[in-house]
């Protein structure tokens, strides 16, 4: 199994999965005004910042993903991040000056749960969203082809449990677009 993979979505998104330690983890890189940030969308990054600065950390250093960046025409030195760095690259580093790497100072991290809410508009949350789910109910309908190729079909198990999760996802897909609305990029996006 890889340790870096990503798909490019389109001209301004690239999901990208990589694997920090035994768990693979996902992530957005996506341009807007000109700029491309990455952000995690897994919970267990987003309910523990200090991991969630290491795995970011480990990932930009990745060599696959510099290869990756490079052929996008992506700068590295240009890339931002919703979670702030600075202190994951101390402990990563050894330089915390004696300071307990379990314990940061609360008073100086940035919530990156805040930074994303505060640097996206609903219609752009709800957007991303909508671009996982959808990404997600393609791959299932792939899955059911395939599994419809090989001889399965509504009578397997398998087989109904897969289009149980088509209709789940599908479902999704449909209530996410009805709350995006019309136009989710226009250049008028009211700030939460």
């Amino acid at each position: 199994m890889l340790d870096f993979a990503f798909e490019i979505v389109d001209d301004s998104h690239i999901q990208i999965e990589y694997r920090y330690g035994s768990a693979m983890f996902n992530f957005n890189l996506y341009c807007m005004d000109g700029r491309w940030t990455l952000h995690p969308f897994d919970g267990i990054l987003l309910g523990n910042r200090e991991t969630c600065r290491l795995v970011i950390a480990e990932l930009l250093r990745n060599k696959d993903f510099h290869l990756m960046l490079a052929r996008e025409n992506i700068a590295l030195s240009g890339l931002q991040t919703s979670i702030d760095l600075q202190e994951a690259e101390a402990a990563a580093s050894g330089r915390l000056n004696g300071q307990d790497r379990t314990r940061l100072d609360e008073d100086n991290e940035q919530d990156p749960l805040e930074d994303y809410i505060e640097s996206h508009t609903f219609e752009e949350i709800v957007a991303n969203e909508q671009m996982i789910i959808d990404d997600r109910l393609n791959l299932f309908k792939d899955i059911i082809e395939k599994m419809f190729m090989e001889g399965y079909g509504p009578d397997d198990e398998e087989f109904s449990k897969v289009q149980h999760i088509i209709r789940i996802y599908k479902e999704a897909s449909e209530r996410l677009s009805s709350l995006g609305g019309p136009d989710l990029r226009s250049d008028h996006r009211r700030r939460w």
